[in-house]
């Protein structure tokens, strides 16, 4: 078996991948205190954040309708970001900030 050397130019290197942890935990990185939850949804205002990709609005909408039969929310604020790929512009997160006590996101395709 042949082995290639690494700095053999004929070698194409794979680009690098930075991991995340989700639980805010890294490799340097303190750890990320969760936002204080809601002891009850029950008359609460609920934010909406579409992710802007197809069928999301569907699916939050879905989601709102079947939550609301239980909670009876205040309101259901809804707004959509302007890219799937990237994070919502702070002016949206300052209207859910607003307008939510609690926020649902999602995607579609």
């Amino acid at each position: 078996m042949a082995v290639t050397p690494v700095h053999d130019p004929s070698v194409k290197m794979r680009p690098k991948v930075r991991l995340v942890d989700p639980t805010g935990v890294g490799p340097g990185i303190r750890p990320l205190g969760l936002a204080p939850r809601p002891t009850t949804l029950q008359g609460a205002r609920l934010g909406l954040l579409d992710n802007g990709k197809k069928n999301s609005d569907v699916i939050l909408h879905g989601i709102a309708r079947i939550l609301n039969e239980e909670f009876e929310f205040a309101d259901i604020f809804y707004t959509r970001k302007h890219s799937g790929a990237m994070p919502p512009r702070p002016e949206v997160l300052t209207e859910l900030h607003r307008n939510a006590d609690v926020v649902i996101t999602g995607i579609g395709d």
